[in-house]
């Protein structure tokens, strides 16, 4: 599994989350809670978003898309990611 978008808040990372699930990209949530529960994803205490290695690039492309898009600017939900990608 790759990281592919560490989130400020929970609520950012369930965004991504929806977005990448959209697109038929299977994406899970590691946070503070449950970092390192699974051996591939070493605790660290961020919350991320991680995919299957094959689908890094891809899920990596669409982020970046949205990250870009308009209506990120615009701000309309209250949501803004200017959180770090990977």
């Amino acid at each position: 599994m790759t990281p592919v978008y560490i989130a400020e808040s929970e609520l950012d990372a369930q965004l991504v989350q929806d977005l990448l699930l959209g697109s038929g990209i299977t994406a899970h949530i590691f946070g503070p809670n449950v970092a390192g529960a699974i051996p591939e994803v070493p605790a660290t205490g961020l919350i991320r978003v991680v995919v299957e290695d094959s689908e890094a690039d891809l899920a990596r492309a669409l982020i970046q898309h949205l990250e870009s898009s308009p209506a990120a600017d615009e701000d309309d939900a209250g949501f803004l990611l200017d959180s770090q990608s990977l």
